[in-house]
């Protein structure tokens, strides 16, 4: 029974009649005075229960007395059109009427299921999975595709580029490889991210200019431990089949912790926040030393967003940003400091064993932005610490999978951008320039990095002289999302039309 008769609710990062465009949202808002019991939930103008998934922080605040405000997130699906809905909390009510219009775009992502010849479709889960089989990964990789998708909208609107995200062309499907499952499992990472992405365009399936392909491999095998000795280095070494690796039209993954992914939306904070321990004897446990599901949810589900973020021509940056070192963190996105249990308002994940080095990750290049964009910034990172680095966000706005309106311009090859060697200037015809890095060759890390306020974005810039040219790389983009990368040491003009 509710001890208070009415709680104020508040969502402070939607306003009433938006629209979105992608099916899956997190919402984000206050419970004031909230009791110990404080439940939320979603009905319909019809008053029929709608499937979400909610966490609460702050009921008692870690404290015997109750907290006079709670934070909640909650993640719903809305339908084709208009959505008039409730959030319900004991006796506080707030309505809300929101509007879901897919992206007409013909630049899509699509997840895949990859299943080598002679293998069952079923990944390695706990003993009684009865839901390991090629459909029910499916289930599981389409949601979490869906989550990002919401994520990505999220991060680039608190950057201040609004909700622009990646459009998902189909549920998961899976794909029969010829490559043999015995074959496979001899095989790096390195080596099956080749393989996979040479037989995809072989088999003339999808148009791998206008498609990004997310695929699973149902086949990746943990033997298990039998030494005592878990590690992460001993763990990948009784691994086979685990890839995580993006670039190009491709972004491959294993599929050990699969076993941890909800399959349904209802199950989707209980997962990021999930205490169970893993039998680490058994089963695969890449949490970065947490241990538990969610930790194990967490922290694949991060390094997907991460991967897919090198197929949508993101660099490394040297912060911990989601391109840099922050991407184990991303459950305090969906469920704030929920799943760190006596850890309010701090970012990161909890871990059984302190991994993270002391002192700064890297020397990260000073971005000129403008006030209000790095205040933005700023929020974003304490927000829940998970964020996209400016240059990272500035790539996204502007590229083709996520900016419908210059869709067009990528099709007629207008506005292509030019090096000139000699005076090192970049020539942008028809375009203005809004993003220039040096990145390292070897690793993508970003070194440099230019972004101009957009009323002052130019047409042409002259890169300042550089002690070396060695493994560096030049990328710049323009407004239209055309980009450039150069390959500073050896001058290997590469246009990415």
């Amino acid at each position: 029974m509710c001890e208070v008769p009415v709680h104020d609710l508040e969502v402070v990062n939607v306003q009433n009649y938006e629209t979105f465009a992608h099916p899956i949202i997190l919402l984000k808002g206050t419970i004031g005075n909230p009791c110990t019991s404080a439940k939320l939930k979603v009905v319909s103008s019809q008053n029929q229960p709608i499937p979400c998934s909610s966490t609460i922080e702050g009921k008692n605040g870690g404290t015997s007395e109750p907290s006079s405000v709670a934070n909640f997130r909650l993640i719903l699906r809305l339908n084709a059109g208009q959505n008039d809905i409730d959030l319900v909390c004991c006796g506080g009510k707030k309505s809300l009427t929101l509007f879901y219009t897919k992206a007409a775009s013909r630049y899509t992502v699509v997840p895949l299921y990859i299943i080598c010849a002679g293998h069952t479709g079923h990944y390695q889960s706990y003993e009684n999975d009865e839901e390991n089989d090629c459909a029910g990964a499916c289930r599981k990789i389409t949601l979490s595709i869906e989550l990002l998708q919401c994520l990505y909208a999220e991060k680039l609107h608190e950057t201040g580029f609004g909700r622009k995200t990646f459009t998902v062309g189909s549920s998961c499907v899976p794909f029969r490889s010829a490559l043999d499952w015995g074959r496979s499992s001899t095989m790096k990472e390195g080596e099956l991210w080749q393989h996979f992405a040479s037989e995809l365009v072989q088999c003339k399936q999808y148009d791998l200019s206008r498609v990004k392909l997310v695929a699973f491999l149902s086949s990746t095998h943990f033997e298990g431990i039998s030494d005592g000795d878990y590690s992460y280095e001993n763990i990948r070494k009784k691994t086979t089949g685990h890839v995580a690796l993006g670039g190009g039209g491709l972004a491959l993954f294993g599929t050990g912790c699969l076993y941890t992914w909800p399959a349904t939306l209802e199950a989707v904070c209980d997962a990021f926040t999930s205490r169970r321990p893993i039998d680490c004897d058994k089963l695969l446990d890449d949490s970065n030393y947490r241990r538990t599901y969610g930790g194990c949810y967490a922290t694949t589900l991060g390094s997907v967003c991460h991967e897919m973020g090198h197929t949508f021509d993101l660099g490394h940056t040297p912060d911990s940003s989601i391109m840099g070192d922050g991407l184990d963190g991303i459950d305090s996105v969906f469920v704030g400091s929920s799943g760190r249990p006596g850890v309010n308002n701090v970012a990161g994940p909890r871990r059984l064993i302190e991994t993270r080095p002391r002192g700064p990750a890297g020397r990260l290049t000073q971005l000129k932005r403008p006030g209000d964009v790095f205040r933005q910034r700023m929020e974003s990172k304490c927000n829940d610490g998970i964020f996209f680095a400016l240059n990272s966000a500035v790539t996204l706005s502007y590229h083709r999978w996520f900016n419908q309106s210059i869709e067009a311009s990528c099709d007629n090859n207008s506005a292509p951008l030019h090096y000139d060697h000699g005076t090192r200037t970049i020539n942008s015809i028809d375009s203005p320039i809004v993003l220039v890095e040096l990145r390292l060759t070897t690793n993508g890390m970003m070194q440099k990095c230019w972004t101009f306020p957009q009323a002052k974005c130019p047409t042409s810039f002259t890169l300042p002289k550089l002690p070396t040219l060695e493994d560096r790389t030049l990328f710049a983009m323009n407004a239209v999302g055309n980009i450039m990368k150069v390959d500073l040491s050896s001058i290997n003009l590469e246009i990415n039309q």
